[in-house]
């Protein structure tokens, strides 16, 4: 069967002061996202005696009400406007469970009992999955319990997102943004999970409470046989699920023509895995592991960029947007907007936004250009978990022209022009220092400084990251895995050079 990937944020939390947020959030998703998903968030922060502030369960009549506005809102935009959704909640129990979202195939009521296998058995024969996330806390403190998993509850598990990775303690990618909840632990990982013999697919999402599907907290995608409500969630119940770190990164695996997901015996000494993975930059190496262990690793080794017959090259590169003054010296500069255009002598094949704000629009205007809209901030949210004090906006520019072509950028009233072959060779920068002279002048009087500080550290910058050919960010590649008697587990890492990663959901292989 042929399947289509859909990507999503699995990991939406609105709280219920945010309730008046709701369109605003479907509306964005509808943008950046394939379907709709949302976690209700049905706690509050109280402040206690001393000053000292935590966090319960919500009144009940209030969450019953916004729970009811929300289905019926769901409800009404899936129907007028074909875009499929998921309503759910957040569920935390007694924190001896971990934490779990738990979202309906199309509606249900909210249930908050104090442990995970009261959560199971309330949900019993309904059209309802619970999905583990930040699984990688300590045990009893809101770290994922294996013990008491239910992998026909749980399909999935959240393996990256706001608070980092929880595939394991010992990672590249670290577990350190919610220092209060951590550090992380082993025992309740997600290897953990998979060394106990526990089925489960992987997934990513941002869980950032302030800003949908923002990019850099990470994305869940599914393997679907078409675009619909029935499909998309018979993909999250049969584990067909990637997720990524970053922007997009699809992955595909299969053995012996079982997808991602699946548990099957071979008669095979023998089984092929194959890989497929379709990235946003340059792919730098694909790793295997067995049951959570790392058991091979395959280079994807760099190319010189080739023109192909027509005497073009696609590539992908990205743009980002923003820095700028010092908000301590400069209070009033806490956000630019960048509205501009990117053409090419070649063709625009495609565009992905990179956004940490609602501000972030584009339109392909024709075969050779695109217009966009993204704004750059320099303080953080005004939520109580709210995300850094910077954050830049930018686009991923998918590009077929040829080598000794250019692509212009007209933006904020600067024209560049930049070769192809430039691009290609590597990253550099725009620094509208001017711009920055002109403040620094009228501010501090100061015309000379003996280095560039004074208006290098307070300028406005554009950065053009080093551009790939699409041999480098389309790959296939295969393993060769032996099965034995024993069940074991195999799944697959994509890492980008830039350090972004993708997680494909494991493949259980045992011997017929």
């Amino acid at each position: 069967m042929n399947y289509k990937s859909y990507i999503t944020d699995l990991h939406l939390n609105l709280h219920p002061g945010q309730i008046d947020e709701l369109e605003a959030w479907f509306e964005h998703c509808e943008r950046v996202s394939d379907f709709f998903t949302l976690a209700y968030y049905p706690y509050q922060m109280v402040e206690l005696p001393g000053g000292f502030g935590t966090e319960r369960e919500m009144d009940r009549d209030l969450m019953r009400e916004q729970w009811q506005r929300i289905l019926a809102f769901l409800e009404r935009r899936e129907r007028e406007d074909g875009f499929v959704c998921f309503p759910g909640f957040e569920w935390q129990g007694t924190g001896e469970d971990g934490d779990h979202n738990v979202y309906f195939k199309t509606s249900g009521q909210i249930e908050l009992p104090p442990r995970y296998q009261e959560l199971v058995e309330t949900y019993r024969g309904q059209d309802a999955i619970g999905i583990p996330h930040h699984l990688a806390y300590s045990l009893g403190n809101r770290g994922k319990n294996w013990d008491t998993h239910d992998e026909s509850f749980s399909p999935v598990a959240e393996v990256f997102s706001h608070h980092g990775s929880s595939e394991r303690d010992a990672t590249s990618v670290p577990m350190e943004r919610h220092i209060h909840m951590g550090p992380r632990v082993d025992g309740t990982s997600v290897v953990a999970g998979l060394k106990r013999g526990k089925h489960f697919g992987l997934i990513c999402s941002g869980d950032n409470h302030e800003v949908p599907a923002m990019v850099k907290y990470g994305r869940a995608g599914v393997w679907a046989d078409e675009y619909g409500k029935d499909a998309i969630w018979d993909a999250l119940t049969s584990r067909r699920t990637f997720g990524f770190t970053g922007s997009r990164i699809d992955v595909w695996t299969e053995a012996e023509g079982h997808p991602l997901g699946s548990v099957f015996s071979t008669t095979s000494d023998e089984v092929e895995l194959k890989v497929r993975a379709h990235a946003n930059s340059k792919v730098e190496r694909i790793e295997l592991y067995r049951d959570g262990d790392l058991d091979d690793v395959h280079v994807v080794r760099w190319r010189a960029p080739e023109s192909s017959s027509d005497g073009t090259v696609r590539f992908k590169f990205r743009v980002e947007f923003g820095w700028g003054p010092n908000v301590r010296y400069f209070p009033e500069a806490t956000e630019r907007t960048w509205e501009g255009t990117l053409s090419t002598t070649g063709s625009v094949v495609s565009v992905e936004p990179v956004f940490s704000s609602f501000d972030n629009r584009h339109e392909i205007v024709d075969e050779k250009s695109v217009s966009f809209v993204a704004k750059s901030q320099k303080v953080g949210g005004t939520h109580w978990v709210r995300d850094s004090s910077m954050r830049t906006e930018g686009y991923v520019f998918e590009i077929q022209a040829p080598l000794d072509g250019t692509v212009t950028m007209e933006v904020c009233g600067e024209r560049f022009v930049w070769p192809v072959e430039k691009i290609l060779a590597g990253s550099f920068l725009e620094v509208f220092e001017d711009e920055a002279k002109e403040l620094i002048r009228g501010t501090a009087g100061i015309e000379e400084y003996y280095r560039s500080d004074a208006w290098y550290h307070n300028a406005y910058k554009v950065k053009v990251y080093q551009g790939f050919a699409s041999d480098l960010y389309e790959v296939e590649d295969s393993f060769a895995v032996r099965p034995g008697a024993e069940e074991a587990s195999w799944f697959v890492k994509v890492v980008q050079a830039d350090g972004q990663t993708a997680w494909a959901s494991p493949i259980w292989i045992s011997r017929a």
